[in-house]
């Protein structure tokens, strides 16, 4: 018996409603990406399984991370997914700075127009310190792997409307922009709110549904 395409579309329309439907998803509303390199540790560690949401900068095209709107803009010290000016694919870091600030940094030291960003080391390792970060108010923490260099920079970067200036959480072991510079706003993809799930060979079924801060 000949194959139609009409009988086709009968025969698999489930699958196609179930694929529409989740590429609507994942491009408006929720979309997730695993994490590749250790450059957010502690926050997130390579094996992480993000979620993101995309209702807070407008809808993208998952995969070929395609901006399609571009509403609302990250605040300071918020987590976000983006396509760096120097690659097509998606990194994950943290907004130090937006439009309009002036950021100083020397090594791990930050200014955000004028004021230092509160920071103490809390833990110290053979190899690693663990350090709490606070912008606007809203803590998080940071690394540093000892032995391992660290960027001076030692001026005031002012940023200029529509783009924005993201770190790693791993201060010497991210490449960031202070390396490539900033990120424009229509090419961010969405907020990371939390982990999704986790096959970390270190840390896994602990991780699942935490939350991003």
């Amino acid at each position: 018996m000949k194959t139609t395409p009409t009988k086709l579309l009968r025969d698999y329309r489930p699958l196609l409603i179930f694929a529409i439907l989740l590429v609507t998803f994942r491009t408006t509303i929720a979309d997730w990406s695993p994490v590749p390199s250790s450059s957010m540790e502690p926050t997130l560690v390579p094996g992480d399984v993000v979620w993101i949401d995309k209702t807070a900068f407008g809808p993208s095209l998952p995969i070929i991370n395609k901006k399609l709107l571009t509403w609302g803009s990250p605040k300071r010290g918020e987590v976000i997914t983006f396509v760096p000016p120097h690659k097509d694919q998606l990194f994950v870091k943290r907004v130090i700075a937006v439009p309009g600030d002036h950021l100083r940094i020397e090594g791990v030291k930050l200014w955000v127009n004028g004021q230092p960003l509160a920071q103490q080391i809390t833990r110290e390792e053979a190899d690693y310190l663990l350090g709490e970060e606070t912008i606007d108010g809203r803590g998080h923490q940071f690394k540093l792997t000892r032995g391992m260099g660290m960027p001076y920079v030692g001026k005031t970067i002012e940023v200029p409307q529509g783009k924005y200036f993201v770190m790693g959480d791993h201060r010497n072991n991210s490449a960031d922009s202070r390396f490539w510079g900033f990120v424009d706003q229509d090419r961010i993809m969405g907020r990371v709110v939390g982990i999704a799930l986790s096959f970390s060979t270190e840390r896994g079924w602990d991780r699942l549904a935490l939350p991003v801060h």
